[in-house]
């Protein structure tokens, strides 16, 4: 069946991913690009105030990928200081949006159909107690690819916990929704999106 609405698409991807189907995840991620494009996309700017007000740490990416600027200190700039957020942004207001992992939360880094694949064949074991804990998920522009933000534990990074699979804790960041990685990057193009409601709200976590 095919969807009509957005609620109906992001309904049948968290079915796709819950599947761990590839061919199924894209096809849903295809439906839920196709309802979504005509939503107004929120400034980068405005984003990256919000996650602030929130007290998440943030800091600037080169516009289109996933790269601190040159010259700055990459996550360790990472700030909730609103007026030097806007200062940043106010120069380069296509800037993509980095969040420092290890704060507020920690971030799994499922990567394509491999980490997919990882989630349903470990679900029982690691993945439903990670869904349970989970705070948000967000949706990357790789196919199948997803990042599941979790309560911060105080533990590092770590790559390869399980095939397709990482690990961003203290000393690491993502790039955060609504940020874009345009075609001339070696990454996959598209826009970051949460998948449901964050639930920022409610964290706690280390300052």
């Amino acid at each position: 069946m095919t969807p009509h609405t957005p609620e109906e698409a992001e309904q049948a991807l968290r079915d796709a991913i819950d599947s761990g189907d590839p061919a199924r995840i894209a096809a849903a991620e295809a439906d839920v690009e196709r309802l979504d494009n005509p939503k107004p996309l929120v400034p980068l700017m405005s984003s990256a105030l919000w996650y602030a007000s929130h007290d998440i740490p943030v800091f600037r990416l080169l516009a289109g990928r996933k790269h601190p600027f040159p010259g700055s200190h990459g996550l360790k700039d990472a700030t909730t200081d609103l007026d030097q957020i806007r200062a940043w942004w106010s120069r380069t207001p296509e800037a993509n949006i980095g969040l420092a992992t290890g704060h507020k939360f920690d971030v799994v880094d499922i990567d394509g159909p491999l980490g997919q694949k990882s989630r349903a064949e470990h679900w029982d074991s690691v993945f439903a107690t990670i869904d349970a804990s989970q705070i948000a998920k967000v949706l990357t522009p790789r196919p199948g690819g997803m990042h599941i933000y979790v309560p911060a534990t105080g533990d590092g990074n770590g790559a390869g916990i399980a095939p397709g699979v990482d690990y961003r804790g203290q000393g690491g960041y993502v790039v955060a929704p609504p940020s874009v990685i345009t075609a001339g990057s070696k990454d996959h193009p598209g826009r970051y999106r949460f998948l449901g409601t964050p639930a920022f709200t409610t964290l706690g976590g280390a300052a």
